[in-house]
């Protein structure tokens, strides 16, 4: 009860905090989704749908779905599944999968202030500094940003709570809090990859802090460093000198007898230059840097980490037993990384250019970020002015701290990673190679693969120091009034923007197709295949939402990682390939059709491809004259500019393949699964 009544008023505190920042999702639970119409909202709200589909029917795994890219079906593995909180949606959640997204979003919200409440209290023991750190994570323009439609990453929460859980599973030495964080670990698998990723990344380098100690020593160069460190300099003024040339030479290239060298830029000695800088520092200092162990720990600490390593991986088996399968079979699909083409992380500008996501001037910001061209979700690393000065606080009174040094570790290390594979100014990529390039070569992390992500991290350290700093103000009466100061200037920098809401895209016709008799599948043109790497066609997410309605399988979708062989199987499918030219903006003019319009119905009654969705406000003329001129179709109805078609069954048995293109064998490596009548 103590307990209770010492925690009530800060939880209630940030819960109204979370129901004015979203009041329009209690105000209209099932009517209004943040993010724009058409985003990737849709994706999470399918999600619920087909893990309640999966409960009711109990004859599908979760997992594998023959619903996306009929008649192939899609895996889910690598896709943004959001299992757990679909699975808690469907247990416990409204009929309405609208609502039970809204009340999903809520509650993550809430969880994010209430677990990082909770870690700052256990390193302050204070009130209003865990209050302030959870504000500086709540509110971070991670979360802002995006609520408007990634409502997987919102689900921020899973990184305090793990660290939480880890921390008193250590200082306890108890097996039980061990396997109860191994719980967490886990199941922030099931919520989504990135949090997964970050969140065993705090582990490894919380880990890396506590057992090793770096400190600096004076202590002359060695003959051997002298030299390495004459000869990186040495290369610098060479590269200095090239550098020159080639901002001088009248030419793109340099001729020397049959060797041709391209100076049409300065960026790779500019690269070379940092290189051999990096290195110059690195001999300079090895020799200073003194590393420090602790004594070797008991059976009784390492037990605790092996407890939660073994409890996460006996729960992530059916993830990676359909991973594995996925490898076996040739369906694991990666980003291919190139020298300069990896994802951009968070640019440097955004530190100054204030929060586009904040109440009072957040548009303002926005307008600039789209000036320079900077991505306002993905690229940006503002942090509250008042939450830094309470963290360099902690750092600089507290430098013995070991919770201080450890998040001071980890706030550093995930910020060498959130500035991405190259540094990042006004929207352009400088020459200027950074670490996290590295993260590129390590087997899981590599998919984790936009950088800018890692900024929660960030957030997570900056709230845990500002916290503590702040703790230690509050301990010093002459100080406490520059800490109600910066408590009233964070509270300032902290009043988030709403996200906007967008009234989701069901027609009502969607629910006739529900309630027709037999199976059948659903084309809504224009017709797009999607993942996380790219785009064929034109793919409206908004298809997405309507499956949830009429509750069919529908040609083509959206999956975070798409096998490439679904693709190719779809161009050498009759009519489809034709479908997927024609959205991506292709013309009909010049083309002899391959297929009169009988047989083009039956190549698609023949894959189980029953209803044609024209959405006539997005097809092109080309599209619109193919679909109803060029394909036998019967129209059963018409709503907000989208006509519905049953495509016509009349001979099936008689149809052969024209000779041609379309006409080529579907690929045998493409697992098709067809869903069994509904």
């Amino acid at each position: 009860m103590i307990v209770l009544r010492r925690h009530a008023i800060p939880v209630l505190l940030l819960a109204a905090i979370a129901a004015a920042w979203l009041f329009p999702l209690l105000s209209h639970p099932s009517t209004i989704l943040p993010g724009a119409n058409g985003g990737d909202n849709g994706t999470f709200v399918w999600n619920l749908w087909w893990m309640r589909y999966v409960l009711h029917h109990r004859a599908q795994s979760f997992f594998f779905t023959p619903f996306l890219f009929h008649p192939f079906g899609a895996d889910l593995t690598l896709h943004t599944h959001t299992a757990l909180p679909a699975l808690v949606a469907a247990l416990a959640g409204p009929s309405s999968l609208v609502a039970s997204q809204n009340l999903l979003i809520l509650l993550h919200v809430f969880l994010n202030f209430a677990c990082s409440y909770a870690l700052a209290y256990r390193a302050t023991r204070q009130a209003l500094p865990s209050l302030a750190g959870a504000v500086v994570f709540g509110t971070s323009c991670f979360v802002s940003a995006h609520l408007l439609g990634h409502f997987n990453l919102i689900a921020a929460w899973t990184l305090p709570l793990v660290c939480l859980l880890v921390d008193a599973a250590r200082e306890r030495e108890s097996a039980l809090r061990a396997v109860v964080a191994g719980l967490a670990l886990a199941a922030t698998a099931y919520v989504d990859y990135y949090l997964f990723v970050f969140a065993a990344g705090i582990l490894c380098v919380g880990w890396i802090a506590r057992s090793f100690r770096v400190s600096m020593r004076r202590q002359a160069l060695s003959g051997q460093s002298r030299y390495l460190l004459a000869g990186c300099l040495a290369l610098i003024a060479i590269d200095l000198l090239i550098i020159g040339v080639i901002l001088v030479w009248p030419g793109d290239r340099i001729e020397l007898g049959s060797v041709r060298m391209s100076v049409r830029s300065i960026n790779n000695p500019i690269t070379a230059g940092w290189l051999l800088l990096i290195a110059a520092i690195v001999v300079a200092t090895s020799p200073r840097v003194e590393q420090r162990t602790r004594p070797t720990a008991s059976w009784a600490s390492v037990r605790i980490p092996v407890i939660v390593v073994g409890t996460t991986a006996t729960l992530l088996t059916p993830l990676l037993f359909h991973a594995a399968r996925m490898w076996i079979e040739g369906r694991y699909v990666s980003q291919t990384y190139f020298w300069r083409s990896a994802p951009a992380g968070v640019d440097l500008v955004t530190f100054i250019l204030g929060s586009p996501y904040h109440a009072l001037w957040g548009e303002l910001s926005r307008r600039v970020y789209d000036a320079l061209d900077v991505d306002a979700i993905e690229r940006c690393g503002w942090m509250p002015i008042s939450a830094i000065v309470l963290a360099v606080i902690a750092v600089f009174t507290r430098p013995g701290d070991p919770v201080v040094r450890q998040w001071t570790i980890v706030g550093a290390a995930f910020m060498t990673w959130a500035l991405g594979p190259w540094l990042t100014v006004l929207g352009r990529q400088t020459p200027l190679i950074l670490p996290a390039t590295l993260v590129r070569f390590l087997p899981v992390v590599a998919n984790a693969r936009i950088p800018g992500r890692a900024m929660v991290v960030v957030y997570l350290a900056l709230a845990m120091l500002a916290a503590m700093g702040m703790a230690r103000l509050i301990s010093e009466p002459s100080r406490r009034r520059l800490a109600w100061s910066l408590v009233i200037l964070l509270a300032l920098e902290s009043i988030p923007a709403r996200p906007p809401f967008g009234t989701p895209d069901m027609p009502s016709q969607y629910a006739a197709l529900k309630a027709r008799d037999g199976s059948g599948a659903v084309c809504e043109l224009p017709l797009g295949l999607r993942d996380g790497f790219g785009e064929t066609g034109s793919f409206d997410s908004s298809v997405l939402l309507h499956q949830t309605m009429h509750e069919r399988p529908i040609v083509g979708g959206f999956v975070a990682r798409l096998p490439p062989s679904v693709a190719r199987a779809y161009q050498a499918m009759p009519v489809i390939r034709t479908f997927l030219r024609l959205s991506a903006g292709g013309k009909l003019s010049g083309e002899a059709p391959l297929l009169g319009p009988g047989e083009a119905a039956s190549a698609l009654a023949a894959e189980g491809i029953r209803f044609i969705v024209l959405d006539t406000r997005r097809a092109s003329p080309d599209l619109v004259q193919f679909v109803q001129s060029g394909i036998a179709l019967s129209r059963i109805g018409e709503e907000d500019g989208r006509i519905f078609y049953e495509v016509s069954t009349v001979g099936i048995a008689q149809f052969r393949p024209a000779q041609g293109i379309n006409a080529a064998p579907l690929s045998r490596s493409v697992h098709r699964s067809r869903p069994a009548a509904f």
